[in-house]
């Protein structure tokens, strides 16, 4: 028998360290339910809940016939179609595989260690992640009494040479947003110095889809230091495939890409998404059944007696503070499962309608206990 060249915990040299930057960072989705984890209603992870059209399926199948080859470098026939959508050039366009990665790529662009990223909290858990592991240091804005961004406290943070601030709108885990009005003002107040990143994931639920398409070439021509991020992960469909994408000045988009890997999504992503920008009246069908049960959840909710901020995304939040943890583990005796963020509230995504009455019933029960 063959004695193993090595072993795990044989004497020697240390393994090398990692970067001091990883010490203390927190972990993403402390609060979430597994995926071994069978649960009758998903209702923590933000996603659709129907699967993708059958257009979406064949095009998925048909860029799998040419798996061996590469995918387009910097997925040029998405951001071309991404541009007729948003009436943009296509060097004002730049995808990732999720907007999580292009946020990453951003920070890592403009960040140097010790600079300062302003972002309201709570907000997105994956922020604290991005920056830290850029050196760059996070400063915490708290919410106001209603969950909703403070736009007076974000302007005080970035009066203090803040290199990058991220505004999530609607915010997430709140579904809180600022409107129109409020949201430029905010944009005219901060410093043309500062990158502001809008996190905007679940704008496809707060607005119609005309304002959806065209926001972003609007508020660009008046602020050369936004980034609008995007996503097809929740109102699309397609949070298993990771496309998501930037709109931005020309200078910060090439930034962007500078320390993108190449060949950021693979041909399937792209052709899913393809396939998903041509069926318009799919994504409009599933925006308004989302809208529909979480009115249904927000007024089922509070008419038990629960604290419900008032969301414009898929979701609604529980401000139910030290009580999250129980919350949560009593939802998921009932087969639902919710993302719990520890001491502070529990998120419950939009499902079907079945999925709400669950909810409805669970919550009640524990209203009742």
């Amino acid at each position: 028998m063959l004695e193993p060249i090595f072993a795990v915990g044989d004497q020697g040299a240390e393994a090398p360290k990692p970067s001091g930057r990883l010490v203390g960072l927190p972990s993403y989705g402390r609060g979430r339910a597994g995926q071994s984890v069978v649960f009758a209603h998903r209702l923590g992870s933000n996603e659709a809940p129907d699967p993708p059209s059958a257009a979406v399926l064949a095009a998925v199948a048909r860029a799998m016939a040419g798996a061996h080859r590469y995918p387009d470098l910097r997925g040029e026939t998405l951001v071309e179609a991404l541009a007729s959508r948003h009436g943009l050039p296509s060097d004002m366009i730049a995808v990732s595989a999720g907007s999580v990665t292009m946020l990453d790529q951003l920070i890592r662009a403009f960040c140097d260690p010790g600079d300062r990223v302003i972002t309201p909290w709570r907000s997105y858990e994956a922020y604290p992640i991005i920056v830290g592991g850029a050196g760059a240091r996070l400063v915490e804005v708290p919410l106001d009494s209603d969950h909703r961004l403070d736009v007076a406290a974000i302007l005080q943070a970035c009066a203090s040479q803040a290199r990058v601030a991220v505004i999530c709108n609607p915010n997430n885990p709140t579904g809180t947003m600022l409107g129109p009005t409020e949201l430029e003002a905010l944009l005219d107040a901060i410093p043309a110095q500062t990158l502001v990143i809008l996190d905007e994931a679940y704008a496809d639920y707060a607005d119609e889809p005309g304002m959806v398409a065209s926001s972003p070439a609007r508020r660009l021509s008046r602020h050369r230091n936004l980034v609008v991020l995007r996503t097809f992960s929740k109102a699309w469909g397609l949070a298993g495939m990771r496309v998501g994408y930037c709109l931005a000045d020309r200078s910060i988009v090439a930034a962007a890409n500078a320390v993108a890997p190449p060949f950021p999504l693979p041909a399937t992503a792209q052709a899913a998404a393809l396939a998903a920008l041509a069926e318009g009246d799919v994504v409009t069908a599933r925006i308004a059944a989302s809208i529909e049960q979480r009115q249904r959840i927000s007024e089922g909710l509070a008419a038990l007696g629960f604290q419900v901020a008032l969301s414009k995304a898929n979701f609604v939040w529980l401000a139910v503070g030290e009580e999250a943890g129980a919350l949560t583990l009593h939802l998921h005796a009932a087969g639902i499962a919710v993302r719990c963020f520890h001491g502070e509230g529990v998120r419950v995504t939009t499902g079907t309608a079945a999925d709400t009455r669950a909810l409805l019933t669970a919550a009640a029960a524990w209203m009742s206990r």
